[in-house]
């Protein structure tokens, strides 16, 4: 056979280099394509023979001619052109005017690398040896002490000539020479930034060899005592930065290094530092074994320390370090010789699983657990449940957690999602299934792996739906039309069974979220069993909230209409009914206990999450929940029955039940309020429903709390707290800060009749106003305790800026608590107030005066004035006649309830306020001119100053006691009382006419002896 000539290609003509130096120019430099810098590569000698120098200091200036070999080759020759200190100077001006990239800064050090290698292999060791002292030491020099950015960027120059120790002897025995010295002397600096920057730097080139080999082994124990020292830094940084950098040494100078050495660092990082207080310490134990684990040169130790650091990082309690020690776990996965079981058993794995709350550290489990249950195509059910079980048997939580990220991982596809959903349905109905067979205990075996399937089954369902419609937008099972309409079916069946056979059982909240997701078509056969149970109230008290979720979601129309017939019952004892025979007549039963089992099943209705999700996000059930609040709107009625009702007198409704739903009257309008396209005609629906409503209990309820009779005043209490906090969440759900829109033009407002007008100014009042209105007509001095500290929880919202209009109302509140707070006091009498009333006064006072302190309402008179009450009151409280003054000092002293509350629990709490009631106390009490006492007739001076000054002196023991601040000023005046009392001993000639009690209590209280006599 005859061999074919090869084919001659066509030779290119020799490119003129003059003309790509003008295109050079033209570009500036930028945006040089590769094949471009290889032409000026073939030319090199003709350009650096011929151009001009300026120009070969812009080609070396520029960057981007760096970007391939040819083009380092080419800057590397247009160094010795221009001159080395030039070259070094150049980058230096681009390095800090034009902030080169690392990668640009590391192609530099090529260049340079590549031409000290030209220079030394060519025999030109004067122009290396200029090389070395121009631009390399210098680079050294700026790489160790040079500031942040700089620093970095000399770093990344020195990384070329790391590659190349490792290749040429020639540039070893060169770095080693020019580090050797300055090296040493920054590892050992006080100055942990360049102690850092040494590290980096002495990581990169170790070993240091050097050229004299006779000291080769000193010199390397010199650079193990740094790896230990740095290992040992009590320098956070540098420990941290050291460990991956000494780990990756270890691994791959493994043959080389002493092993004893060796050994002695690997357990120090495994023993000591991997239990290192520092979390970024203990995360970068993982992150150098990260380093070694493919390495093969250390296997064996790389395994064995693993396996010792990773018992603790798999349960530390910072979540980084967990992460990275599964993340270090999970790459076992790929490793060849080394199993993830083989560094920890699958039991143990298991048990990790089930206590990992972090997201992200569960999904680095997910591929090794994997590894013990896999899943292929052809999937063997006899091989695949002993392995499910077994795991179910470790952990419940942990085999869900499993199933529920394969499918966010992209573990499975949508046909082995199918197919295992259908396995796991299979399984459980076979266990649940009731033929010749008694129903599961729900101790058995059979019910718990039956439940934990059925929980498997839906929690692939709902991830893998999530992750393949909403992420991918295709079908979760593309693989047969009809393959989720069978799924779909199964579990409609499986519902079913359930809700015959295990319906007291928690199996029924597993299918109850079983049935929450799959269409109503299916569940057609256990909606009219679930309703019908529902309606003959024969579903147990357990098991009532989970066939109503299950009822809402198949039926919801049933489920409200069987709500609406249950409110009936107030329209049928108040309202107005036609007249019917005895056989119309409708049966309803105890009415009461209608009207329970009706509000408690909406009360679930609306507190449970996926119901009120259900309902808030469909506007389709908007009427419905409207209708339920006009039946319900029957309970004021009945509401003004009960507190005109007479002692003794029966009630049809349970108080309970009437306030439950006066509740559901308040709340009803704001889940009826669309959730993204609500209309004006809508808002002043939901605000005139409330104006009615706070209307009807400032006519009704507050304005006739002096009417009250003593036998209906604990249901008038338990009514108002209720209301109050309504309004308190009615005010935190929906925006009443705008006033509604007027809908009438100026021209009719000019014809409008008296009447017209009236009914216009009510609708202008806002509902905020009306709040107001309500708070005010219970600052009253007998209102209860526990209906005032809701008034002050809603008077501190109301004194938000958005609602203006009530703030001097919410001022003259604050104004009157010490009134009402003294009251209070004054009425216990030998009682107390507990400790939980105590905390939520105090706390209201606080919040309200913060929130009016805000407010333009509110001034420094006003301040002084609050204070100046509270402080007479606080006097009162501590005064008495005819007993001597008790020493606050003592242990068992209790000081008056107002003091407790008004000053220990509230002034004293605040800095600022304590140091303005000290302000003001100090004016009225220890002036020259201050008087507390009214003068009396028939009262010496002398024994009204001495009472005066016990009563002071008592206070401010007081003070000393509970105060955490104003300690100087509390010393100060109790000197100045004892100094004007031991005056008033010297001085006066009266002190027969003051009391023994007087006497006696200033002694005790203030140290001081008694002139003779006493």
């Amino acid at each position: 056979m005859s061999k074919s000539n090869p084919v001659t290609p066509n030779k290119q003509p020799p490119e003129d280099w003059n003309q790509l130096l003008n295109e050079f120019i033209q570009k500036s430099g930028r945006g040089l394509q590769k094949t471009f810098i290889k032409k000026l590569w073939a030319v090199h000698e003709d350009i650096l023979e011929n151009a001009n120098p300026s120009i070969l200091r812009m080609m070396f200036f520029s960057t981007a001619l760096t970007a391939c070999p040819e083009g380092v080759k080419l800057v590397a020759a247009i160094l010795f052109k221009i001159g080395v200190a030039n070259g070094m100077t150049l980058v230096e001006k681009n390095m800090t005017k034009y902030d080169m990239t690392d990668a640009e800064c590391q192609r530099y050090g090529q260049v340079f690398t590549t031409a000290w290698l030209d220079a030394f292999q060519e025999g030109e060791f004067d122009l290396a040896e200029e090389m070395e002292n121009d631009i390399i030491r210098v680079i050294c020099q700026n790489a160790l002490y040079a500031q942040k950015p700089l620093g970095s960027k000399f770093r990344k120059m020195l990384v070329p000539f790391a590659t190349s120790k490792k290749q040429e002897v020639s540039v070893d025995e060169m770095i080693s020479r020019i580090l050797e010295g300055c090296l040493w002397r920054a590892l050992e600096s006080s100055n942990y930034i360049v102690q850092s920057a040494a590290s980096e730097v002495f990581f990169m080139f170790f070993p240091l060899t050097g050229e004299d080999k006779e000291n080769m082994e000193k010199l390397m124990a010199n650079q193990y005592r740094y790896i230990s020292d740095l290992l040992q830094s009590d320098i956070v940084p540098i420990r941290t930065e050291a460990i991956p950098r000494a780990m990756r040494t270890l691994g791959d100078y493994w043959f080389i290094i002493d092993k004893a050495v060796a050994k002695q660092l690997m357990t120090y990082i495994i023993d000591t530092l991997a239990r290192d207080s520092v979390v970024g310490v203990r995360v970068a134990v993982y992150e150098g074994l990260n380093e070694i684990a493919f390495n093969p040169n250390c296997m064996n130790a790389f395994e064995h320390g693993f396996k010792c650091a990773a018992k603790n990082g798999v349960i530390d309690s910072s979540e980084r370090v967990r992460l990275a020690a599964f993340q270090c776990l999970a790459k076992m996965k790929n490793h060849k010789f080394i199993s993830c079981f083989d560094i920890m058993h699958r039991d143990d794995m298991i048990s990790v699983l089930d206590l990992e709350n972090v997201e992200d550290c569960r999904k680095q489990l997910i591929p090794i657990i994997h590894i013990f249950i896999p899943i292929s195509k052809s999937l063997d059910e006899a091989h695949y449940r002993p392995r499910v079980n077994y795991m179910l048997d470790k952990s419940r939580i942990a085999l869900l957690s499993y199933f529920r990220l394969l499918g966010p991982l992209k573990i499975i596809d949508g046909e082995q999602a199918e197919e295992l959903i259908s396995m796991f349905n299979r399984w459980a109905y076979r266990l649940i299934r009731k033929k010749d067979q008694t129903e599961l205990t729900e101790t058995s075996e059979g019910f718990r792996r039956a439940r934990a399937y059925l929980e498997c089954s839906l929690i692939i369902y709902m991830s893998c739906k999530r992750i393949f419609i909403e992420l991918f937008q295709i079908l979760i099972f593309d693989c047969e039309p009809t393959v989720k309409a069978k799924i779909d079916q199964m579990f409609g069946k499986i519902v079913k069974q359930i809700f015959e056979n295990y319906g007291n059982t928690p199996l029924l909240g597993t299918a109850t979220a079983i049935s929450s997701v799959i269409p109503k078509e299916h569940l057609k056969t256990v909606a009219a069993d679930v309703l019908a149970r529902l309606a003959d109230d024969e579903v147990p008290e357990e098991a009532v909230e989970p066939f109503l979720e299950s009822a809402i979601h198949i039926n919801p129309e049933s489920v409200f209409d069987s709500l609406s017939n249950g409110l009936n019952v107030f329209s049928d004892l108040y309202g107005e009914q036609p007249k019917q025979s005895k056989k119309k007549k409708r049966d309803v039963g105890d009415p009461n206990e209608t009207l329970q089992t009706t509000l408690g099943r909406l009360k679930y209705v609306l507190q449970s999450h996926s119901t009120s999700s259900l309902l808030a996000s469909n506007d389709t059930f908007k009427p419905k929940i409207l209708h339920l609040e006009k039946k319900i709107d029957f309970v004021r009625e009945a509401i003004e029955k009960r507190l005109a009702k007479e002692e003794n007198e029966e009630n049809a409704l349970s108080d309970d039940n009437l306030l439950l739903a006066l509740e559901f009257r308040f709340i009803l309008p704001l889940y009826a309020v669309s959730e993204n396209n609500q209309d004006e005609a809508e808002r002043k629906l939901i605000i005139d429903s409330t104006k009615d409503l706070l209307r009807w209990f400032q006519n009704n309820v507050a304005g006739s709390m002096s009417q009250i009779g003593e036998h209906n005043m604990e249901f008038f209490i338990k009514l108002s707290c209720l209301f109050l906090n309504c309004i308190t969440v009615a005010l935190s759900a929906y925006d009443f800060k705008t006033r509604p829109v007027e809908y009438e033009d100026e021209e009719d407002a000019e014809n409008q009749s008296p009447e017209d007008k009236e009914k216009e100014e009510e609708d202008e009042t806002t509902v905020a106003q009306l709040i107001s209105e309500i708070t005010t007509s219970f600052s009253n001095s007998n209102t209860p305790a526990e209906i005032f500290v809701p008034i002050l929880r809603v008077g501190a919202i109301l004194c938000e800026e958005s609602y203006s209009e009530t703030h001097t109302s919410m001022a003259r509140l604050l104004r009157f608590t010490p009134k009402w707070l003294n009251r209070q006091c004054t009425d216990l009498g030998d009682d107390e107030f507990s400790l939980d009333q105590e905390k939520e006064i105090a706390d209201g006072i606080r919040q309200l005066h913060k929130k009016v302190n805000e407010t333009d309402q509110w001034d420094e008179e006003m301040a002084n004035r609050l204070f100046s009450h509270c402080f007479c009151f606080a006097v009162s409280s501590i005064m008495d006649d005819d007993e001597e003054f008790e020493d606050p000092r003592s242990e068992d002293y209790k000081p008056p309830p107002f003091i407790t509350l008004a000053v220990i629990k509230w002034i004293l709490k605040d800095k600022i306020l304590a140091n303005k009631f000290f302000d003001t106390f100090y004016k009225k009490c220890l002036s020259e001119d201050a008087k507390i006492l009214p003068e009396s007739e028939g009262q010496s001076e002398t024994k009204r100053k001495l009472t005066e000054l016990v009563i002071v002196s008592h206070f401010l023991r007081i003070l000393e006691k509970y105060s955490k601040t104003n300690l100087q000023q509390i010393k100060k005046g109790i000197e100045t009382c004892t100094t004007r009392v031991l005056d008033c001993f010297a001085n006066v000639s009266d002190l027969d006419t003051v009391d023994n009690s007087i006497m006696n209590s200033i002694s005790k209280i203030l140290d001081v002896d008694l002139p003779d006599g006493y």
